[in-house]
């Protein structure tokens, strides 16, 4: 179960690659597709750093998790996904629900879940090992 486990995460992390890239290397594409405008370069600046710096950031925790066998570095991007999801939550509170935002915030609670999940079994196979 846990090889299963991390493959998925695996995958999950060139996900978030991915992302990340289309962030700082096709910012017009990306941002056309997320429904983003940004006022002038300054804008810009900001999203492709802090967007692409999120999805980067995870996908390098997560592979330092499994290159490393320090499953924290999995559980520390399941909080960044479980505070993404609490800030549509916010929105949807606030400014009204959008449909569109639905599976997005399906996609941050479910790779919270699987990152949790993950840390939580190699925890149990690490103290099993000692």
């Amino acid at each position: 179960m846990l090889t299963g486990l991390k493959v998925v995460c695996g995958l999950y992390a060139v996900l978030m690659l991915m992302l990340g890239a289309r962030w700082w290397f096709t910012f017009d594409a990306i941002a056309v597709e997320w429904a983003v405008q940004a006022e002038g370069s300054l804008g810009i600046n900001n999203l492709m750093a802090d967007m692409g710096g999120l999805f980067f950031g995870s996908a390098v925790m997560i592979g330092l998790g499994l290159w490393k066998k320090q499953s924290i570095w999995l559980l520390a991007t399941a909080i960044l996904m479980v505070i993404a999801a609490l800030g549509r939550l916010l929105a949807y509170a606030t400014i009204g629900y959008v449909p569109e935002t639905l599976v997005p915030l399906l996609f941050e609670v479910i790779s919270a879940i699987l990152l949790y999940l993950t840390h939580q079994q190699m925890q149990k196979v690490n103290s099993e090992e000692v």
